[in-house]
């Protein structure tokens, strides 16, 4: 009598577990069917208007500009001798490899600012990724040369020293922003938030781009922030609508932004140029994601010295403002949620690729505080012989010439 009492009872038993099983499985299938989206992929009034306009706000291209053309027509030894000559003149050396970088990630991007993008063109294409190799080469090696970095064998202990790299190294504190925030005369300030505009236009796809080729915990993190780059799936809580309305919805508004982003120098493209080098090489994957670290742990401070800069000049409407605003809050948990996904990688990142997430920090600071130098050098030397504080085009904020004999 017991054992046909404990047999029905383990039956019942049974059942509840698979019953229980069945629903958890029918949940997790319905979760499937719903939609995070819903109503939010509409826009109304004002802001309808300002989702009419074509994002990214550049220029479509016709043509690549000549130093790029004449360098992809060169053969390897001809591009490293040509490479090396350059090298005496910083500014000219940087010119070249900066713009002819973006020139090319543009193109990688596929907007309308990029060639080949409307229309496959297999030899320019091959040329041109011929030539980001070689010129990314030139970056490391050459442009920003040796960058030190200290090794770890374990997770814990790189993880601490990035977070430590995170909040003391020299960008944080940049003289720049100081600067910025206290000194610059109206029109740098102007020139400088065009410039952040045109280095934040497309972030969402280099995080999405950051997301490749990881997994477990790095990729969570990853998504999590473009989730929120994308607005959790409402449009005009894109932060790249945020930069929308920084333009403004009028047309004569973007006919400005458009007009004036050709000012923008050289040295301006050099963080932008350094993540997509290591997003768009599978070796340096997870170097990207130690230099989206740093580049986070920026923001924070360098938004509110920009905020400050706005409350010293006043006229700075909430919706010139909302970018920078909503990022001293959003970016903070992004760093802390990026140092949280490396910890907690299982299986745990191998040596080597722990060191590249160092290494790629490292990289990160080296350059991010060069452009800021330049930026700095830039705007004092221009607050010098300029009584609006804007410098006339020169060798260093113009186009480089590339010279052929």
């Amino acid at each position: 009598m017991n054992t046909a009492l404990d047999r029905n009872g383990s039956e019942r038993a049974g059942s509840a577990q698979i019953g229980l099983a069945q629903a958890g499985l029918e949940q997790d299938v319905a979760m499937q069917a719903t939609t995070l989206l819903g109503a939010k992929l509409q826009t109304q009034g004002a802001r309808a208007r300002l989702q009419n306009h074509d994002w990214p706000p550049v220029h479509a291209c016709t043509t690549l500009p000549e130093a790029l053309r004449a360098f992809l027509a060169l053969d390897v030894v001809a591009r490293d001798a040509l490479l090396a000559d350059m090298r005496a003149d910083a500014d000219r050396h940087g010119a070249f490899v900066h713009m002819s970088l973006g020139e090319i990630y543009a193109y990688l991007f596929g907007y309308r600012d990029g060639v080949a993008t409307d229309a496959a063109d297999d030899a320019l294409e091959s040329a041109l990724l011929g030539a980001k190799i070689r010129l990314e080469r030139e970056f490391i090696d050459h442009w920003v040369g040796r960058v030190d970095a200290p090794v770890f064998d374990s997770v814990a202990s790189a993880a601490d020293h990035l977070d430590h790299l995170a909040a003391t190294n020299p960008g944080v504190h940049h003289s720049l922003f100081h600067y910025i925030e206290h000194e610059a005369p109206r029109a740098q300030v102007e020139m400088f938030l065009r410039g952040e505009v045109i280095r934040n236009e497309v972030v969402d796809d280099e995080v999405a781009l950051l997301a490749f080729g990881l997994q477990g915990t790095q990729k969570a993190v990853a998504v999590a922030n473009l989730w929120d780059e994308c607005g959790r799936g409402r449009l005009e809580n894109f932060h790249t609508f945020w930069l929308r309305r920084f333009i403004g919805p009028e047309p004569d508004q973007w006919d400005a932004f458009m007009r004036l982003r050709g000012e923008n120098p050289w040295f301006a493209k050099i963080t932008s140029n350094t993540n997509n080098m290591l997003l768009t090489r599978p070796a340096y994957k997870q170097m990207a994601y130690g230099c989206f670290m740093m580049f986070e742990s920026w923001v924070e401070p360098h938004f509110r010295a920009i905020m400050g800069a706005m409350d010293r000049l006043g006229d700075f409407d909430n919706d010139r403002r909302v970018y920078f605003a909503a990022h001293i809050a959003v970016d903070p948990r992004h760093s802390r949620e990026l140092s949280e996904g490396l910890r907690m990688q299982c299986p745990p990142l191998d040596t080597r690729r722990l060191n590249d997430v160092v290494r790629g920090a490292h990289l990160a600071v080296a350059a991010g505080t060069r452009q800021y130098d330049h930026w700095l050098r830039y705007f004092k030397h221009a607050t010098a012989h300029a009584p609006d504080g804007l410098q006339a085009r020169t060798p260093v904020a113009g186009a480089p010439v590339l010279e052929m004999e």
